[in-house]
């Protein structure tokens, strides 16, 4: 998994890219169908992204391998710290866990609620793109 420098960018990266069609970003990390993000729902979204990314062979586990290959010591601690279960695997619901305690998106997404409601709508996803990427094309 990205190490935390990496983190707002793939924030910014779920963010800049709700509005896009097909897939429907949005509307996928949307759990509750409310038309808000919230910060849970940012979180979640983002941890299960780059964990299937990772998950090579899809057994909903990641080893040190799959989160990568050739770790650092650095990337290694991080892994462990991930490990609640502390048997050399990391589930989504231990990555989980920790971005929402770690706040890992939380910047970004407080960035991206304007109105400071709490959520991310789609007008401030969108609002959000284009000051990092410009219009939507």
């Amino acid at each position: 998994m990205h190490t935390p420098k990496h983190l707002p960018y793939l924030a910014t990266l779920l963010l800049t890219a709700c509005h896009t069609t097909p897939p429907k970003r949005f509307e996928l990390a949307d759990l509750n169908h409310d038309g808000n993000l919230s910060q849970a729902e940012v979180s979640d979204h983002m941890v299960t992204l780059i964990f299937d990314s990772r998950d090579a062979n899809h057994d909903k586990m990641l080893t040190l391998d799959e989160w990568n290959p050739t770790p650092t010591a650095s990337e290694t601690t991080a892994f462990r710290a991930r490990d609640t279960f502390k048997d050399g695997k990391v589930t989504i619901e231990e990555a989980k866990a920790y971005a929402k305690k770690m706040g890992s998106y939380s910047a970004t997404f407080k960035e991206a609620d304007t109105n400071k409601d709490g959520f991310v709508n789609q007008e401030e996803a969108r609002a959000f793109y284009a000051s990092k990427e410009g219009p939507v094309r």
